[in-house]
């Protein structure tokens, strides 16, 4: 069965600076698009932060040891609620899954609550939001409802796997000194219990499988991380390759290399092939004299034996082929952002996150794109950014904006009609006010001028 699964909000509290937060994503007939504004250190990452936790708890990984810094530096424990529509030949239904993570010693940290509701959405029907799973750390039983659990609880077999999921989800590596957590309910040990399950309790799975498959292969995080390894000449870049489903159980994503020789399997390379003919056909758009190929493509046996191909990626400007190592940062970001856009532009389920989407991107440019991926997207795209220019092109249900109050850190903007320039307004709600909350912490450029001077002064031999 075919599912569609769109974000449609996000609740955070006590996630680094923000006390609280609530984000509201606009669903348009065809796609949605979310621009976060702010002065910097205001809670704009905090949303790509808790967009890579999503992505490492739906599709089984470990969520990265940093997170303990995530965690509210005075807050014992981080909550995060995502909310989902999920659509289905059988109706749409709404979907929350919350999760809390807990400080539990030095550098560590343990996922003490998990918990996954639903209900039908059928018009002029008021359902209420029901339980499906419910994991709360410490508790007598793994988990509730009782009336599923209790199915489990008759097999020693399903007990006993469903104790070992649980204890793997949450281990502390002695040897690293770094907790490695992940996700209980969508571990490849429980989820492995709850396919089998016969009877009331298939619900679990039957909810879980589809956020599961949005997880691995709709939906992509692109953190600023990327992109300063990307300028540093040191990592690989991201791509989407949009695998049929036959393959997706073999594999969930790929980096192609830019510094050095790529192998990937020979029956994958095809897809590889086409996605770089995907990116050449938008990069002509937005930079016209250049064509990425792969160069000097041969078969190669793998390190594990099988049949491979190797290859090079390279780019071409007129007659000049240059190793694509060697061309900027602005154009290896929009290399990898392209095969991510043209998934974002032509999927229903596809979420793109990306952080900064403005750096290293020519500012005319970046507007072009957003105005196009406004129109007609089908999927999401979720970003942040310091440059003002998307603020001119987007409408203003698209945009949402960061205040200086840590407990309502994200606002829309109120009195902005679609007619206005945002980004005078925006201006203007910064200088004057008006909005509901504070924008911007005041800056004052005659203190600036002072503390350079009196800097400049510090350590000097008169």
């Amino acid at each position: 069965m075919h599912h569609i699964i769109r974000l449609v909000a996000m609740e955070i509290e006590n996630i680094k600076n923000v006390g609280y937060g609530r984000l509201e994503f606009s669903q348009g007939k065809s796609g949605s698009i979310l621009g976060i504004y702010g002065q910097n250190g205001s809670g704009k990452t905090v949303v790509v932060d808790c967009m890579v936790l999503l992505k490492c708890l739906l599709s089984g990984r470990r969520i990265p040891s940093h997170f303990y810094h995530y965690i509210n530096a005075l807050s014992k424990s981080g909550h995060v609620t995502y909310e989902f529509e999920a659509r289905s030949d059988e109706g749409t239904m709404f979907v929350q899954y919350e999760v809390e993570l807990t400080k539990n010693g030095e550098n560590s940290f343990c996922l003490s609550g998990e918990k996954l509701s639903m209900k039908k959405l059928e018009e002029g029907k008021k359902t209420r939001l029901t339980p499906v799973f419910d994991y709360q750390k410490g508790e007598k039983q793994l988990f509730r409802p009782l009336k599923y659990y209790s199915v489990f609880e008759r097999d020693m077999e399903s007990m006993v796997a469903l104790g070992v999921a649980q204890q793997t989800a949450e281990n502390f590596n002695e040897e690293k000194q770094v907790p490695e957590i992940g996700s209980f309910l969508f571990s490849k040990k429980a989820q492995e219990v709850f396919e089998k399950v016969q009877g009331e309790a298939e619900k679990i799975y039957t909810l879980t499988k589809p956020l599961q498959n949005y997880g691995l292969y709709d939906l992509a995080v692109i953190e600023n991380a990327h992109y300063g390894l990307l300028a540093l000449n040191l990592d690989t870049i991201p791509v989407n390759v949009d695998w049929p489903d036959a393959m997706k159980p073999k594999i969930t994503g790929i980096m192609l290399k830019l510094t050095d020789i790529n192998v990937v399997p020979k029956e994958i390379f095809p897809y590889v092939k086409s996605t770089i003919e995907q990116i050449n056909i938008v990069m002509r758009t937005l930079v016209p004299n250049i064509r990425i190929e792969i160069y000097n493509a041969f078969e190669k046996l793998t390190e594990k034996g099988k049949d491979g191909i190797q290859f090079e990626v390279i780019t071409i400007r007129g007659e000049a082929r240059i190793p694509l190592l060697y061309e900027s940062a602005g154009i290896k970001k929009l290399i990898s952002i392209c095969s991510n856009l043209v998934a974002c532009y032509n999927r229903e389920s596809y979420c793109l996150v990306v952080d900064e989407l403005d750096s290293g991107i020519y500012e005319y440019l970046l507007g072009e794109c957003l105005e196009v991926m406004q129109e007609k997207a089908k999927g999401q795209l979720i970003f942040t950014s310091h440059n003002l220019r998307p603020l001119e092109v987007l409408q203003n249900e698209f945009l949402i904006y960061t205040t200086v109050n840590p407990n309502n850190r994200y606002i829309k903007s109120a009195y902005i009609k679609n007619t206005q320039n945002t980004r005078l307004s925006y201006l203007r709600s910064i200088k004057l006010g008006g909005q509901k909350e504070k924008l911007y912490d005041e800056t004052n450029i005659y203190e600036m001028e002072l503390a350079m001077r009196r800097a400049g002064k510090v350590g000097a031999h008169d």
